[in-house]
């Protein structure tokens, strides 16, 4: 197996061009007192750098001037009042700024922000100000020309297929970022439902490769799980979480990456990574091949609160077993046996351990028995359950008080790619329209993080004015309409 220098070396190789264009509002000029403000619209969201020029309409200057810099994803974050926040996240993510001016110049501002809207407010001034020359530069490291219409009969796809590709090219920056507003962090989910909508958009083969070889040269637990997030910013340091599914997200990942390209080369060199992510699983099953709950966060599958994820974490499991088998068919390696004979056997466990005949469902083997669609869900990707029963399941556990339903747009990828493999191809379509079309109703410009349509106060965080409005694992209604059809 490679050492971490060389899986840096080659991340650097891969290090993708990012692409700035400038836009300027429509407002060109502001002349204000204390508490009066401007409102800025960009027209679009974007991530950037804000810059503007400020002057005194007096020459006399006698106190600096103090500016309250507001910027937001939507306008009800720019109508929130910042100062009521009370959620588990830094408040410091929160995109608001006081900066104090000594004399006319011009400002760019230093941090990146990510946004639509930005309000400017006169906090403090002693003489009337003028602000004018307002520009945002915007950064990406997609390229939009190579970005070609899904141009689908139906209106409604088409907005949404809009929507998600912007959303993935606000995330796409020097890597894959799971929120440009918030965390800018690589995360393997991210990564890999990113990924899958870039091949059939944008196309960036070299972040894909970044991502790969970023989470390659991290550093492993005591199990031997991947890091399941990594920074690049001052410096490359991958994070002290390791979740069990993303780890195994990981190794399907790197086979989504062969089956677009068959490129060997990759493979080869993170094979043993992969390899090891699978061992590092079976060491945490029981007697009876069933997944079993570790120290600390073990699995992630989604925010929705409450959620017993034993069940679910084992047909990520299979599902990885499958897809790794299925890879290494291809390339002619010789453990392909031995994964294929294995994947059998911990279905069989999966059917005697976690169905409950009586329900005629999935339970999480735990002392309540849970109900959840996440269950159903990853049995059904796991190829425990299949055909025309996998289907009267899925469709009797959505939407069902008494089942736990998915609140992310992460989860609801593979309530999808679950339909798309029972062969659902409208009830998929229909579900799209209805989760994703939802935010498009409610006016989105880009996916967001977490979405309830009956809660729109819902945050994983305990405050929903932290929660992301473009976030990566959101964008991939692109790739269902692009590859499947819809």
């Amino acid at each position: 197996m490679k050492d971490k220098d060389y899986f840096l070396s080659k991340a650097k190789e891969n290090f993708p061009e990012l692409k700035y264009s400038v836009l300027t509002p429509d407002i060109t000029e502001f002349i204000g007192l204390n508490g009066e403000s401007i409102l800025l619209d960009l027209g679009e969201h974007l991530v950037g750098y804000f810059s503007f020029a400020f002057d005194k309409l007096d020459v006399f200057v006698d106190a600096p001037v103090r500016l309250i810099i507001k910027f937001g994803e939507d306008m009800r974050e720019i109508n929130d009042d910042f100062s009521e926040y009370n959620g588990v996240l830094s408040k410091t993510w929160l995109q608001e700024e006081i900066i104090n001016l000594d004399f006319p110049q011009k400002i760019t501002m230093p941090r990146r922000y990510a946004c639509r809207y930005i309000k400017i407010t006169v906090e403090r001034t002693t003489r009337p100000i003028r602000l004018f020359d307002f520009s945002f530069c915007a950064s990406t490291s997609a390229d939009i020309t190579v970005l070609k219409s899904a141009d689908t009969e139906d209106d409604l796809l088409n907005k949404i297929d809009l929507i998600a590709t912007n959303t993935l090219k606000e995330c796409m920056q020097t890597f894959f970022e799971d929120g440009p507003k918030r965390d800018r962090r690589l995360w393997i989910g991210d990564l890999r439902l990113e990924a899958l909508t870039n091949y059939y958009t944008f196309n960036n083969l070299e972040i894909v490769k970044r991502c790969l070889y970023l989470f390659a040269a991290g550093e492993c637990n005591e199990l031997g799980f991947l890091p399941s997030f990594v920074y690049e910013t001052p410096y490359y340091h991958s994070g002290a979480t390791h979740i069990e599914d993303y780890a195994l997200l990981y190794v399907v990942s790197v086979c989504d990456y062969f089956e677009h390209t068959g490129d060997k080369e990759v493979v080869n060199d993170l094979l043993g990574i992969c390899k090891l992510q699978l061992e590092s699983f079976k060491t945490t099953l029981d007697e009876r091949l069933i997944a079993t709950k570790q120290n600390g966060w073990f699995a992630f599958i989604d925010w929705c609160p409450g959620l017993e994820c034993i069940t679910a974490l084992q047909g990520v499991y299979l599902y990885t077993l499958q897809r790794f088998g299925e890879l290494l068919k291809t390339i002619g390696d010789e453990d392909y046996e031995k994964y294929s004979a294995f994947i059998s056997e911990v279905r069989s466990a999966s059917e005697n351990y976690l169905y409950n005949g009586s329900k005629g469902v999935f339970v999480n083997a735990s002392d309540n028995y849970q109900f959840s669609v996440h269950s159903q869900v990853w049995m059904i990707l796991g190829g425990v359950i299949t055909g025309e029963g996998a289907k009267k399941l899925l469709i009797s556990s959505l939407d069902n008080k008494d089942f736990k339903q998915p609140v992310t747009p992460y989860m609801r990828h593979y309530v999808v790619e679950a339909m798309l493999k029972l062969g659902m191809k409208g009830e998929a379509v229909q579900y799209l329209k209805k989760y994703w079309g939802g935010m498009v109703e409610l006016g989105a410009d880009t996916f967001w993080e977490a979405y309830i349509p009956d809660d729109l106060d819902f945050s994983p965080y305990n405050d929903r004015m932290i929660n992301s409005l473009c976030h990566a694992w959101s964008c991939t209604p692109s790739y269902f309409i692009r590859k499947y059809g819809l």
